[in-house]
Formats: structure tokens, sequence, C-alpha cells
């Protein structure tokens, strides 16, 4: 599959199949270790980064606030040595940043536009010292010759005063322009991780195969937004329906929600399976109540019901015995908790091949005849069928995805 998009292409082995389209969804499936969503990318602990853009990553990240606060100390001070322009916007402005960075505590400042805004307002006095006529209440401008009390009383007798009727228009450009100049310095300062390209996520690499949204990018210039239904692991590989309006969209999330008319069913390998090699059982339930994890932000665990575990349930059948490399599961999740599988598998059995996560050792599958081509990154786990009813025309559909694994 080639990209239309301008830059980076998507590796082949990463690179989504689309297996179904219409006006209403998207069917794909997605390969191992692509993330179905846009998000950051890589840590700044990103050791593939080099020369200065390391040195960047590796600089120790802000709090949204501290980096608030360091900004406003810091422009004001280049402000100080700055001298302003002819122009009175100008004046005003680097005086309001130089005295906000004199204020004694600039943790108070608000963040907020609108807050801010008000803040300058109130305190218009110490930070606008050399403009008098931002001190007053309200211009007169459009206020037809009334007083400004006079006009928000009279608003107010109405329901419909504002507190931002108080406020100079001139003052808001200045408070405006202030915090622009804040923002800017803010975010360098708090080190985030740059946003994912397209090719780095499956939806994005539908946006660039002419799905979703139009940007310069696309040629269609009739295509639609795309909207997330349901997701996979990154590591996780298998079939994804992305629905391409918001009532399709509507439709296919009550689906997932009742669970009633979507069936998926994922295969996975794991090496040791006790309910087989032990009780030569080929199919059962796995009926183990999950909960996030107290001590580990993106684990989940085991947890009973009266400790705030919610209902988990997976049906799970033998599909093939692989000798000494385990066995082959099917596995269907009537529920649809955060890594149910790996952590039902990794419970029963010894986790699924690949889970470094949940899982007893993410390369021991790894044997001679591997060919050094297996990637030891790769979770055995891949939802290969799915089905749905179409969220137009109700009709059932079923999908297939053969596992990239053997």
């Amino acid at each position: 599959m080639e990209s239309r998009a301008e830059g980076r292409s998507p590796d082949r082995r990463r690179a989504v199949e689309v297996l179904f389209s219409d006006d209403d969804i998207v069917v794909i499936s997605k390969p191992p270790n692509l993330r179905s969503v846009p998000g950051w990318a890589n840590s700044p602990a990103d050791l593939s980064l080099k020369g200065a853009d390391r040195a960047q990553s590796e600089r120790p990240r802000l709090t949204a606030q501290e980096a608030w606060v360091k900004a406003i100390q810091k422009i004001g001070s280049l402000m100080a040595e700055t001298k302003p322009d002819a122009d009175q916007t100008d004046g005003a402005v680097n005086e309001c940043l130089i005295n906000l960075a004199s204020t004694a505590d600039t943790s108070s400042i608000p963040r907020k536009p609108k807050l801010f805004i008000k803040y300058c307002h109130r305190n218009s006095k110490k930070l606008f010292p050399s403009y008098e006529e931002l001190h007053m209440k309200r211009n007169l401008e459009h206020s037809n010759q009334r007083t400004p009390d006079e006009h928000v009383r009279k608003k107010r007798r109405r329901g419909k005063c504002n507190q931002n009727d108080d406020i100079p228009h001139q003052l808001r450009i200045h408070a405006c322009k202030c915090h622009t100049l804040i923002l800017e310095e803010q975010l360098p300062l708090m080190n985030l991780p740059k946003q994912t390209e397209d090719w780095e996520s499956a939806v994005g690499q539908l946006k660039q195969l002419g799905f979703g949204e139009h940007d310069s990018r696309v040629l269609d210039t009739n295509t639609k937004h795309l909207y997330v239904v349901h997701r996979l692991d990154c590591q996780t590989s298998g079939i994804m329906v992305v629905a391409r309006s918001q009532a399709a969209a509507s439709v296919l999330a009550a689906a997932w929600r009742e669970r009633e008319s979507v069936k998926k069913f994922y295969t996975a390998n794991v090496l040791s399976w006790p309910p087989y090699h032990e009780d030569k059982e080929r199919e059962g339930v796995i009926d183990l109540a999950l909960g996030p994890s107290l001590t580990e932000r993106i684990k989940w665990v085991v947890r009973s019901a009266e400790s705030g575990g919610k209902e988990s349930r997976t049906v799970w059948k033998i599909r093939r015995d692989l000798g000494p490399k385990g066995v082959e599961l099917e596995l269907q999740p009537i529920t649809g908790r955060t890594h149910q599988l790996r952590i039902h598998c990794a419970t029963v059995g010894s986790g699924i091949v690949g889970d470094s996560l949940y899982g007893d050792d993410p390369v021991k599958w790894l044997g001679e005849d591997s060919g050094g081509d297996a990637d030891r990154d790769t979770l055995r786990l891949h939802a290969h069928r799915l089905i749905i009813k179409h969220p137009k025309t109700g009709q059932e559909m079923e999908f297939e995805s053969p596992k990239s694994w053997h």
C-alpha cells in the first residue's frame, strides 16, 4: 500500500489493509505495534533521537503551572530590557508583562484566557499605571450616551448582565496579547512530546488514503470525518471498524455498549494453558472481575467486585496444539475491559506470547526456526473475526483477517 500523503510513508509491515468501506464505515486490518488513533509521539526518553533533538527530549518536564510561572518571569525580564515601540499597544503590553513578573505571587495569575483578562482588569492600576484610560469600568463606545453604570444597571434588570461589560475594549486587546506572549514562552518549557504523524496510527493512515477529514494532502474534497468507535491496543493486530458519519458512530457505539449485536473473536498464542495441558479441557469461560491497578497507572489487575472490580468475562476454546510452542486459543470477550484478554490469559496460564506487560516471558517463543526475522516485540494477539450489524441497513456483516504469525 502506498500513501498519497507527502513526507514519510508507513513501513509495509505497519500499513493498514482496508477490508471494506462505504459511506458509513471503514473496516480495516491493523498490523501489530501500530497505534489505533493519533496521539503523542515517543516520550522524552526516546533513544532514537540524536543531537539537539535528543538534548531537548531529555530535559525534565515542568507542569503547566510551573511553566506558566516561569514563562511570566522570563518574559517580564526580557521586556524590562526591551525598549517598546512608539505604538501605544506595545508600550501597554510591555508594561503589563513587566508588572506581572513583579507580582509577589505569580502562581496566583490565572492561566485561562477569560480569567486572565478579568485579572488584568481587576489589577489595571497596578499593571497599566501609565495608561489611566484603562482604569475605567467601561468605554463609552456603543453605550448610546449612557454612563457605564446606567448601562450595566439596565442590562442587570433585563437579566442580560455580563461581567465583561465592565472591561474596556482596549484593555481586553492588551490582555489578550499578553496572554498569547506568555503562552508562547510556556509551551517550550513544558517539553511536551510531538504529536504523532499520520503514518504512525491506523486512523492517520486512513486519512492519508483519502478517508476522513479533508486537508491539503488529500485529493478528495468530499471525504467525511472519521469517528473512532473502538480501539485495539497498540501491540494487538486485527480488525477495527471506524465510522464515517456521526449517525453511524452513534449506532455503532450503542452496539458496542450493549454487546449483543457485536461479536469479537481473537486468536492468541500461550505457552502454557493448564485447563488444557493438565485437565484436558478444550473450552471454557474465564470470569474474573478486573479493576485499575492502584500502583501502576497503565495496568489493570484482577479485583473482586466487592473491592471495586468490574465484571469481566471471556469465552475460550483450543484452536490448535502447537506442541513445544504452546497452544493457539480463540478468545471471545463478552465484556470489553482494558487489557481483559491479556490479564485473563496471564492469570489462567502463562500469558500471551510477546506480552511484556502481563506475560511470563515476551521472547520465550523464539526458537532456532525463527530465522532471525521474528519481531521480539510482537504480541501474539490478533482480532481475527468480527460480526456486526451495518449501522444504516441493519444487515449482519462478518469480517475475517488472518493473523500475521504462524
